[in-house]
């Protein structure tokens, strides 16, 4: 009679701590506002498993393309779909260690999720049904483990991303009535939860996910400079980059703007 509960607790527990790893955050900047203690809490480790796999600059399911080699270079990660929840963790960074196998090597490697481990083959070991995985860079994945092991167990939480002073973008569309955003480098937990833009003299406006990091509206002629707010903590704690978009954009441009935190 034991037994139901004890799987019941066990799965209320995995559960509720991937509701805290993709809503607790992490920080990587100070602000010295009512923002910061919400953004600055590590999430809790989650058990998984992990293989590895080259994306050979693709940039993955995200939407970041070439810029996301660049910046993140051989720290990346691709989510089961348990994990990468529709895009919601695209951005986020992650501190992983090996745990409970001889493969095992001391201390940890932080990644960034830019990928969809797509539940089909050759994935359907590890992608498949609810399965919390990570498929990691093929450089990043040698620093916790022997590849030679293939996969290994592993912990992974959700830690601070770099102090990122710039927001950066990859803008389509056009002024007729078309605006896709992917959004890079966001500081805090570094996923972004909404995705607003205003344009010249106008109210703020809800942009929807595309998909992955890819945010889009369409309807109305743009008319510039729009400024773009992104919240990273529920209805709290926006990174707001007035009149980012200055002017006519061509499609895969890429724009890097300041901004300002406030809740």
């Amino acid at each position: 009679m034991g037994r139901p509960g004890g799987l019941f607790l066990g799965a209320a527990i995995a559960v509720l701590a991937l509701v805290c790893f993709h809503v607790g955050g992490a920080s990587g900047f100070k602000i010295g506002n009512i923002c910061n203690p919400l953004l600055s809490a590590r999430g809790p480790w989650i058990n998984g498993h992990s293989t590895f796999y080259d994306d050979f600059g693709r940039g993955g399911a995200c939407g970041y393309g070439r810029i996301g080699s660049q910046l993140y270079r051989n720290r990346f990660a691709a989510g089961s779909p348990r994990v990468y929840l529709g895009g919601l963790a695209c951005g986020m960074c992650m501190e992983v260690k090996c745990v409970n196998s001889p493969a095992c090597r001391p201390g940890s490697v932080r990644v960034t999720i830019t990928d969809l481990c797509p539940p089909k083959y050759p994935n359907l070991r590890w992608c498949t049904g609810g399965k919390i995985h990570l498929d990691m860079a093929r450089g990043a994945f040698p620093v916790i483990a022997n590849p030679g092991a293939g996969h290994v167990p592993i912990q992974f939480r959700s830690v601070p991303c770099a102090p990122f002073r710039l927001l950066k973008f990859t803008l389509r569309g056009n002024r007729w009535g078309w605006l896709e955003v992917t959004t890079l480098t966001i500081p805090g937990s570094g996923r972004v939860l909404r995705l607003e833009y205003a344009m010249k003299g106008g109210a703020w406006t809800g942009m929807s996910r595309a998909f992955g990091a890819a945010w889009a509206t369409k309807g109305k002629f743009l008319r510039f400079p729009i400024s773009i707010r992104i919240a990273v903590f529920g209805k709290f704690c926006k990174l707001v980059a007035k009149d980012c978009i200055k002017g006519q954009f061509w499609n895969g441009q890429q724009l890097s703007c300041s901004y300002s935190v406030g809740l």
